[in-house]
């Protein structure tokens, strides 16, 4: 039983462990509690968990809008019934778990439990996929569906770390500005991500948009956090 579950457990979980771990190592100034962090990610798996029933909802009442063999369906069913969903799952981690708590005093932190409520997400989700159709498909999303919420975990962070920067200076617009820009970006770059993998983009015969999508995205992301380590600041 053990051999089974560590069959399943280690490449489920070893891409997680090693892209949290890259990210919060990067923390220089002030590292996070690492029992915080580990609560948000478990927390990001937790809010995971409702998702996959939203998502079924949301995509059979687009359905009744739009004929799912079109691009439009394509497009909304990724972007609305998939990303939106997901993404907002992790932005309320953020809100209830994150936000005010006092160990999120530096721009860079914003970066990290984004990251990391990400990665519990992607944790479950990884661990389910295993389970359902095999470690086989554990290489195919170490090297895109892993890395993928990560780099939306880094954008949700860097607004999120701008919100609480326009709250503590009392700026209110700009801080729900910030706040919104935190779930809306990720799920459109979540939301195309996903697009992309379509049958009906597939079918189109552009999938391979999809690979320049993914690299273009993983360069930005590492640049957005080489720039908020090696500029970090408290808040």
């Amino acid at each position: 039983m053990k051999a089974i579950l560590y069959f399943i457990l280690i490449p489920a979980l070893l891409p997680v462990f090693l892209i949290l771990r890259y990210v919060y190592l990067l923390d220089k100034n002030e590292r996070e509690p690492l029992g915080f962090v580990l609560k948000v990610v478990v927390w990001g798996a937790i809010f995971s968990i409702p998702c996959a029933g939203v998502e079924r909802f949301m995509i059979s009442l687009i359905g009744s809008f739009y004929d799912p063999a079109t691009i439009n369906f394509a497009w909304i069913e990724n972007t609305v019934g998939v990303a939106l969903v997901e993404e907002l799952s992790k932005w309320l981690v953020l809100m209830l778990i994150v936000w005010k708590n006092q160990n999120f005093d530096y721009r860079y932190d914003g970066i990290v439990y984004a990251v990391s409520a990400s990665l519990g997400f992607a944790a479950l989700e990884n661990i389910l996929y295993v389970v359902s159709y095999g470690t086989g498909v554990s290489i195919g999303r170490a090297i895109f569906a892993i890395p993928g919420h990560a780099t939306f975990g880094v954008f949700m962070g860097y607004f999120l770390s701008r919100a609480k920067t326009f709250w503590i200076d009392d700026k209110r617009i700009r801080m729900t500005i910030c706040k919104l820009l935190a779930l809306a970006l990720p799920m459109l770059i979540h939301g195309c991500y996903d697009f992309l993998l379509s049958e009906q983009v597939a079918a189109l015969g552009y999938q391979y948009i999809f690979y320049l999508y993914v690299l273009l995205l993983d360069i930005f992301a590492w640049k957005v956090i080489k720039h908020e380590f090696r500029t970090d600041r408290r808040l």
